[in-house]
C-alpha cells in the first residue's frame, strides 16, 4: 500500500518555474526536468503569434492577451504526468487559473535583481528572442509573489539552483 501511494505522488508531479524574463526559467527548468526525469515545456513556445508580435514591439501583454495562453498551458499541465513548465506565472490570478487545471501544481519563482536581469536580457538580444529589455520594468511591476509560491534567489549556477528547487519543493523522493 505504501508503495502504491508513493507511486501516485510520482505520477502527479507538476512544477512551474516562474519569474520575469531573463530570470533563468528555461535554463533552470530544463535542469529540474532532467533531475526529475520529467517532461520539460517552455511556455514561450505556446504564445500565439499576436502575443509574440506585441512583445517584439515592446508592448506589454495585458490579462486578456494572456488568457488563452494560460488556458493552453493549463491543458498541457493536465495532459502530462510529470512535467516542469517554464512560465512567467507573474500574477497570482494566472497561477490560480493553472491550479484550476491541475490543483497539485507547485510554483518556484526565480528572483534576481534588476541589473542582473537587464544584463541577461541584453546578452541574449542577439539570439532573436522576442522579449526586449524595454519590457523588464513592466514585468517586474506585474510580478506578484507571496504564500502561494516558493521564491528561489537565482545567483548560483543553474544546476545548483535546480537542486535548490528540488529541495525547497520537497521533491527529493522523485530523484
Amino acid at each position: 500500500m505504501l508503495f502504491l501511494l508513493s507511486r501516485l505522488s510520482v505520477f502527479h508531479m507538476k512544477v512551474v518555474i516562474g519569474g520575469v524574463s531573463g530570470s533563468g526559467k528555461s535554463t533552470v527548468g530544463q535542469y529540474v526536468a532532467n533531475l526529475l526525469k520529467a517532461d520539460f515545456l517552455d511556455a514561450d513556445s505556446f504564445h500565439p503569434a499576436s502575443n509574440i508580435e506585441k512583445m517584439s514591439q515592446g508592448i506589454p501583454l495585458c490579462d486578456n492577451d494572456r488568457a488563452a495562453w494560460i488556458e493552453t498551458l493549463g491543458s498541457e499541465l493536465k495532459k502530462r504526468a510529470r512535467v516542469i513548465l517554464a512560465c512567467s506565472a507573474l500574477k497570482k490570478t494566472y497561477r490560480n487559473r493553472l491550479r484550476e487545471w491541475e490543483p497539485r501544481t507547485q510554483f518556484a519563482i526565480l528572483i534576481l535583481d534588476k541589473e542582473h536581469l537587464k544584463q541577461r536580457l541584453e546578452d541574449r538580444a542577439h539570439t532573436g528572442h522576442f522579449m526586449p529589455t524595454s519590457l523588464l520594468d513592466s514585468q517586474l511591476a506585474t510580478l506578484e509573489t507571496g504564500e502561494d509560491v516558493t521564491e528561489i534567489i537565482n545567483i548560483c549556477p543553474p544546476k545548483e539552483v535546480a537542486h535548490q528547487i528540488v529541495a525547497a519543493l520537497h521533491l527529493e523522493k522523485e530523484l
